[in-house]
C-alpha cells in the first residue's frame, strides 16, 4: 500500500464532506508551507525504514462560506473534533494548536483560512526501481506493513506459586 494520502489531505476531505452542500469542491484549497524534515533512520522491520518526519503548516483555504446559512461554530467544532478522533500524536510532537481567520466579504459568504500544524511519517519499503537510494540500496515511499497478533497464548500462574 502505498502512502499517497497526507494528514492534509484526510483533513481537508473530512471538511469537504462535513460542509457539502454548503461548500463546494472548488472552494477548497489546500496546501502545506514552513515546512521542516525531522530525521529519524528508523528501522520498522521487514526492511522497511522511517527516514524523517515531515512538520508543517497546513493552510486550508475556504472561498464563499455560507456564514448566514451554516454556522460558523460548527466548522469551529468539526475541525478539533476531527484532530482529537484521528489519534495523531499531536501533542508528543508539541504540534500548536490551529488559528482561524474569518473574513466576511459579502452579506453571505465569508473567506475562511485555517493553519495548524501537522506532521506526516516519511516510510520507505524495499523497491529494486525505487526513485529512493538508501544504505546502498532501492526504496519508495509507503506504508511499512506491520503484523498484528491474530491471538495471544496467555499461562498464569495460581497466586503464591513459583
Amino acid at each position: 500500500m502505498s502512502q499517497t494520502v497526507s494528514q492534509l489531505q484526510q483533513v481537508t476531505a473530512f471538511l469537504l464532506a462535513s460542509l457539502t452542500p454548503y461548500v463546494k469542491a472548488n472552494n477548497i484549497e489546500a496546501w502545506q508551507e514552513r515546512g521542516t524534515l525531522i530525521l529519524s533512520s528508523e528501522d520498522l522491520g521487514q526492511g522497511g525504514y522511517q527516514v524523517a518526519k515531515w512538520k508543517h503548516i497546513a493552510v486550508i483555504a475556504i472561498e464563499q462560506f455560507p456564514h448566514t446559512k451554516f454556522n460558523a461554530y460548527n466548522l469551529l467544532a468539526m475541525l478539533p473534533a476531527f484532530l482529537l478522533d484521528s489519534g495523531w500524536p499531536r501533542d508528543e510532537y508539541g504540534l500548536a494548536d490551529p488559528q482561524l481567520d474569518i473574513d466576511v466579504v459579502g452579506s453571505d459568504n465569508a473567506m475562511v483560512l485555517i493553519e495548524l500544524e501537522l506532521i506526516d511519517d516519511i516510510d520507505l519499503i524495499p523497491d529494486a526501481n525505487g526513485p529512493v537510494l538508501f544504505n546502498g540500496e532501492r526504496f519508495r515511499v509507503s506504508l511499512v506493513p506491520v503484523d498484528y497478533a491474530e491471538s495471544v497464548d496467555l499461562q498464569t500462574r495460581p497466586e503464591g506459586a513459583l
